[in-house]
């Protein structure tokens, strides 16, 4: 009874029919008003903004030939070897004697300058001709540049292209201590590498080989190396003086490619 007669007492009061109707309070408008500035910030950063992009990419560091076989010119039994593991070698040395079957001796010589990788031959080992005994890092030339060669999935390799920066992470030069290595790309590939192609490049090295095609053939980019000869390494960092020991040639790197910003509103449209 009791909501009954509130019922009734108010359908006996007025209509307030013209009394103002108040739709939203200041505050209210104000909040409305700060959502639509970032509405429209938001449109037009979207359209005019810029995102930094980067692709990431294994490699090493290197002489831009790479790693070569040496192969014996004859057969023969090893009764000398000259060249060591990690030393230079000059085009023209001596690296092998070998006995041949009339019982001379015949010196093997370097086809061309570089560092010794690999020795696969010893004393008293039989060699076939043409079969490969050592592994060299080629440096043709005493100015020969250390340069980084990155191994790019073929997905990946066209966000890279000639003159643009990339920073690589050294292994033996922790980027949190040292900072990340300066260089900029001055080759791409135009066709991916075969298995066989990377293989002799890194002078047989099949463990390398396998984790640079885990994602499908590779292909090929070379990044030349900004140089500073105020710092220890030889090297610009992004750090002010980036590591105080040189960096060596086969060397394990990771490139770190700074692409053009995409804006934001590419995200939603199709591409």
């Amino acid at each position: 009874m009791e909501f009954r007669r509130k019922a009734l007492e108010n359908l006996r009061a007025p209509d307030d029919l013209d009394s103002p109707v108040r739709l939203a309070r200041p505050r209210a408008w104000a909040v409305l008003a700060l959502v639509a500035v970032l509405i429209a910030g938001g449109l037009v950063w979207s359209f005019n903004g810029s995102l930094a992009r980067n692709v990431n990419i294994p490699g090493i560091l290197t002489h831009p030939l790479g790693v070569s076989k040496v192969e014996s010119p004859q057969s023969g039994l090893v009764s000398d070897v000259f060249a060591q593991t990690g030393n230079p070698v000059t085009k023209g040395a001596p690296v092998l004697s070998l006995v041949d079957a009339h019982g001379a001796t015949q010196i093997v010589r370097a086809p061309f300058s570089g560092r010794t990788i690999a020795l696969l031959v010893d004393n008293g080992q039989y060699v076939n001709a043409g079969a490969t005994f050592m592994t060299v890092e080629r440096t043709d030339s005493k100015n020969d540049r250390l340069v980084a060669v990155l191994f790019a999935p073929a997905d990946k390799a066209g966000q890279l292209q000639i003159g643009d920066d990339v920073d690589m992470d050294v292994s033996s030069a922790p980027a949190q201590a040292f900072g990340l290595m300066r260089g900029h790309v001055t080759a791409v590939d135009a066709f991916p590498q075969t298995e066989q192609q990377v293989l002799d490049f890194l002078g047989g090295n099949q463990l390398l080989s396998n984790q640079l095609l885990k994602k499908g053939g590779p292909v090929r980019i070379t990044v030349d190396l900004e140089t500073d000869s105020k710092v220890s390494s030889g090297y610009r960092w992004t750090s002010a003086s980036g590591p105080p020991f040189r960096i060596n040639s086969w060397t394990q790197v990771t490139g770190y490619g700074r692409l053009p910003g995409e804006r934001p509103i590419d995200w939603l449209l199709p591409k």
